[in-house]
C-alpha cells in the first residue's frame, strides 16, 4: 500500500537473449478463416454470455510500447518471430472476420501483401471499438507480441496492453494503398446521421466514432458545437469523463445555448468526483439558465457533496438502506454499492514515512473514535464473489485509465512492487493514454481492500462468510500497516470510513492493519515479507523481536494444543464438561507463563486471545458468571487493553483512552464488552453493567463505522 521496499514476488521483464526460434509453417487465411467460423458459431449460441477477464501474471510482464506509430518500421505479418516483442517495429493490418469475443476480441488480419493471422485484442473497455473491432477496420499494432497459443501451427499476435493497438482513421496517410478503402461516407452529415442512428440502437462507441467523423469531415462552414455536443452526452453515458468535458468545452459558441455546454463538463466533472470544479461550471450553468430543473437539480447535488467534504457530515444509516431495495416478496435485494457521496480527507495529509516510504498523517488533534477520513472508492466494481472480485477489479482500473486518463497520476503513483516503470505511463501517443497492463496489476496487487457491502451487515452471524469485493481507495493506500494500528476501517458500498481506536496527535502518522494479524510474529511478518516485502517495526513486533526462539517454540506447542483441543469455535449455549474447561484453562496458564511480563506490558498477548474467549463462552453456557467476568477481562487485557485483572470495580468506558498506543481493536473486544454486561448484571452489579454497554457500543463505532444497535450482533 503506501509501502516502497522492494519486492520479490515480482521481477522487470527482460527480453530473451539467444536466436530466434524458427519460423513456424503459418496457417492459410483460409484455414484461419474456417477455424475461426467455428469458433463464432459457438459464440452466436450464447451471446450473453459475461465475457471473463484476461489477468496477467506479474512474473510475465513486458512493458507498454511508448512510441509512436509512426515511429516504428513497419513490416509484414511474415517477419513475425515466435515469443517476440518485435521493439522498434510496427504492423498494419485489415481486420478481415467478425471478432470472437472470449477474454479478449480474437479477429483474422491481414496485412498488404496478402499474410494473414489471428490478432488477439485484450483489455480493451466496453465502450471502446477495440473491444470487439469490426471487419474492414484497420489497425495498428505497436512492437507486437508473437506468441503461440497452445497448439502447433497455432500463433497469435497478442496484445495485452490497450494502448499498443490503434484503430486508424480510414483516410490516415500510414494506411498501405492495398489497405486503404477510402472514406466510408462523404460528408459531416452523412457520418452525423450514421451517429444519430447507432446512438438510437445504444451503439455507444459506434456512435463516438461516427461523431469523431463528422468533426473530421466537417469544414469551416460547418457548425462543429451541435457535432461536440451530441459527442459530449454519448461520452457521459460510457462514462468517459475526461472526453465529455473537453467536448462539452469545446460546444461554446459565446452564446445563450452555452448552458448546455456548461452543464455537460458540469456533469462530466462530477462523475470524476471534482465537486469544485463541478460546481463551478454548474454555476454558470444555472447564470444561463436558472430555470432549468435538471441544473437545479444536479447543482444542488453537487452543493451536498461538497458539504460532505468540508465538514464530514454523513448519514450512514441512510447510506446502509441505500445499499437495499425491496422486491415484490422476496425480501431485500442487491441495489447498486455505488453511493452518491462525496470524500471527507481534510484531516488528514500525506507525507515522507519514516517507516515506508509515503504516509498519512493527521493534520489535526483526532480522538478516539472520531472520522480520520471517509473516501469514495476510486474503483470498485460491483463483485462480491471472492473467486472473480479480484479480476472484475483489475478489468475496471484498467478500463478507468483508458477511459479517464486523469485518474493516472493518483493510480499510477501508487506503490507497484519491483515492478520495472518506463516513466512513460500515462502520458499520451497516437492519441491514447500509456496503459501498461501489468503495472496495473502490480499496483493492485499492493493497494486493493478487501471490502464487504456494508461492515455493519458483515458483523452479522447471518452475514454470508466470504462475500467480499475488491477496491482501490487512493488516499487510503497511503496508509501504512501496523499491527496495532491507531485507526480502523469500515466499509458502506463504495465508502471506506476510517475512524480513531485512541487518541491521535497533529503530525502524528496514521496506522491501520493491512490483514487481520497473526498470532505468532514470525507467521504475520512473512505474510508481510512475501506480499508487501516489508517487516512490520510496530510496537509489538519490536517488543516480540525479544522473545528467545525457545520461548516462541514452546508458544507454539501450546497454541497447536489449544487448537486441536478447542477445534476453534467458541461455545454458544451448550454445556461443555468440566473436565475440558479444566484442560483449556491449564494450557491458558501455561501461555501466559510463556509471554515475559517486561516484553508484554501494555500491548497484545495475540496467542491467548482465542482460548480465553473460548473459555468465557464455555463459562457462560454453565452461567458461571464470576468465571465469565474473569476471562473477559483477560480477553481485553490480551487486547492490549488497561483492566484489572479481577472482577473490583472499574470504568470500562474509559479504557479506550487509559490503554497507551498498545491496543489493538476488533469485534472481539465489543463481544467481551457484551459478555462483561450480561455477567455483571446477573451478579448484580447494574451500573457495570450499564457502562460495559456504552463501552461496547462506542467499540461497536468504531468496528462497523457509525452508531449500531448491539443487537445486530446477533441476528
Amino acid at each position: 500500500m503506501a509501502v516502497a521496499v522492494a519486492s520479490p514476488s515480482v521481477a522487470p521483464f527482460r527480453e530473451p537473449a539467444g536466436p530466434a526460434p524458427p519460423t513456424p509453417r503459418r496457417l492459410t487465411k483460409d484455414e484461419l478463416v474456417k477455424t475461426h467460423s467455428t469458433h463464432l458459431q459457438t459464440q452466436d449460441s450464447s451471446p450473453n454470455a459475461p465475457r471473463p477477464v484476461k489477468q496477467p501474471i506479474v512474473l510475465e510482464g513486458y512493458p507498454a510500447s511508448t512510441k509512436s506509430i509512426r515511429e516504428l518500421e513497419i513490416i509484414p505479418l511474415a517477419e513475425l518471430r515466435p515469443e517476440t516483442h518485435h521493439r522498434g517495429k510496427g504492423i498494419i493490418v485489415k481486420v478481415a472476420s467478425q471478432p470472437f469475443l472470449g477474454a479478449g476480441a480474437v479477429s483474422i488480419v491481414e496485412d498488404e501483401f496478402g499474410n494473414a493471422d489471428k490478432l488477439a485484442i485484450y483489455n480493451q473497455a466496453d465502450s471502446s471499438i477495440l473491444s470487439g473491432v469490426p471487419e474492414g477496420c484497420v489497425v495498428a499494432v505497436k512492437e507486437p507480441f508473437y506468441k503461440n497459443n497452445g497448439a502447433d501451427e497455432d500463433f497469435m499476435i497478442c496484445v495485452d496492453h490497450p494502448s499498443d493497438v490503434i484503430l486508424l482513421r480510414f483516410t490516415d496517410p500510414i494506411i498501405p494503398e492495398a489497405l486503404r478503402l477510402g472514406p466510408l461516407l462523404q460528408t459531416a452529415d452523412d457520418w452525423k446521421n450514421a451517429a444519430d442512428r447507432a446512438f438510437i440502437e445504444k451503439d455507444y462507441p459506434t456512435a463516438v466514432f461516427c461523431y469523431t467523423e463528422a468533426l473530421e469531415s466537417s469544414d469551416d462552414s460547418t457548425p462543429k458545437a451541435p457535432f461536440y455536443t451530441k459527442r459530449a452526452g454519448v461520452n457521459l453515458l460510457l462514462g468517459r469523463y475526461d472526453a465529455a468535458k473537453a467536448d462539452a468545452m469545446a460546444s461554446m459558441t459565446g452564446g445563450a445555448q452555452d448552458w448546455k455546454g456548461y452543464y455537460n463538463a458540469g456533469r462530466a466533472a462530477y462523475g470524476l468526483c471534482d465537486y469544485a470544479e463541478s460546481n463551478r461550471l454548474l454555476s454558470k450553468a444555472l447564470e444561463l439558465n436558472p430555470s432549468n430543473e435538471g441544473v437545479q437539480r444536479d447543482h444542488a447535488r453537487c452543493q451536498a457533496r461538497l458539504r460532505e467534504e468540508e465538514t464530514g457530515d454523513y448519514d450512514f444509516a441512510a447510506m446502509v438502506a441505500s445499499l437495499h431495495v425491496h422486491g415484490h416478496g422476496a425480501g431485500p435485494q442487491q441495489h447498486s454499492v455505488h453511493l452518491d457521496r462525496g470524500s471527507f480527507l481534510c484531516n488528514t495529509r500525506i507525507g515522507e514515512s519514516p517507516h515506508h516510504g509515503r504516509g498519512l498523517f493527521a493534520a489535526r488533534d483526532i480522538k478516539v473514535g472520531e472520522v480520520v477520513f471517509v473516501e469514495k472508492a476510486t474503483v470498485l466494481p460491483n463483485q462480491y464473489d471472492p473467486a472473480r472480485a479480484s479480476a472484475a477489479l483489475y478489468a475496471v482500473m484498467v478500463r478507468q485509465l483508458c477511459e479517464n486518463p486523469s485518474l493516472a497520476g493518483p493510480v499510477l503513483g501508487l506503490y507497484g512492487g519491483a515492478y520495472e516503470r518506463s516513466g512513460e505511463e500515462g502520458t499520451f501517443v497516437d492519441g491514447v493514454p500509456v496503459v501498461d497492463v501489468f503495472l496495473v496489476e502490480a499496483i493492485r496487487n499492493k493497494n486493493c481492500f478487501s471490502a464487504p457491502r456494508s461492515t455493519v451487515e458483515d458483523t452479522k452471524p447471518s452475514s454470508p462468510e466470504g462475500r467480499q469485493a475488491n477496491g482501490l481507495w487512493v488516499h487510503a493506500s497511503y496508509l501504512n500497516h501496523s499491527c496495532v494500528g491507531n485507526t480502523m476501517r469500515s466499509f458502506i458500498g463504495d465508502m471506506l470510513i476510517s475512524r480513531a481506536t485512541r487518541d491521535i496527535k497533529e503530525g502524528e502518522e496514521i496506522f491501520q492493519q493491512y490483514v487481520p494479524v497473526k498470532s505468532l510474529p514470525d507467521v504475520r511478518n512473512k505474510q508481510f515479507r512475501d506480499w508487501w516485502g516489508f517487516e512490520c517495526g510496530c510496537m509489538l513486533c519490536t517488543r516480540e523481536k525479544r522473545t528467545s526462539e525457545a520461548v516462541l517454540a514452546k508458544r507454539r506447542e501450546l497454541v497447536a494444543a489449544v487448537e486441536k483441543l478447542c477445534n476453534k469455535q467458541i461455545p454458544g449455549r451448550e454445556l461443555v464438561p468440566d473436565a475440558k474447561i479444566r484442560q483449556v484453562d491449564r494450557l491458558v496458564k501455561q501461555l501466559e507463563e510463556a509471554h515475559e511480563q517486561d516484553v508484554y506490558e501494555g500491548v497484545p498477548r495475540l496467542t491467548l486471545i482465542h482460548p480465553c474467549n473460548w473459555l468465557v463462552g464455555a463459562h457462560r453456557g454453565r452461567k458461571n458468571h464470576g468465571k465469565v467476568v474473569k476471562y473477559a477481562l483477560k480477553v481485553l487485557r490480551n487486547f492490549g487493553f488497561k483492566v484489572p485483572d479481577e472482577s473490583e470495580m472499574w470504568d470500562p468506558r474509559e479504557m479506550y483512552t487509559n490503554s497507551g498506543n498498545g491496543t489493538l481493536m476488533t469485534v472481539h473486544v465489543v463481544a467481551a464488552l457484551r459478555r462483561l454486561a450480561e455477567s455483571y448484571g446477573a451478579l448484580g452489579h447494574k451500573e457495570m453493567a450499564a457502562r460495559c454497554i456504552e463501552a461496547a457500543e462506542f467499540g461497536y463505532l468504531m468496528v462497523t463505522g457509525f452508531k449500531n444497535d448491539l443487537r445486530t450482533l446477533d441476528r
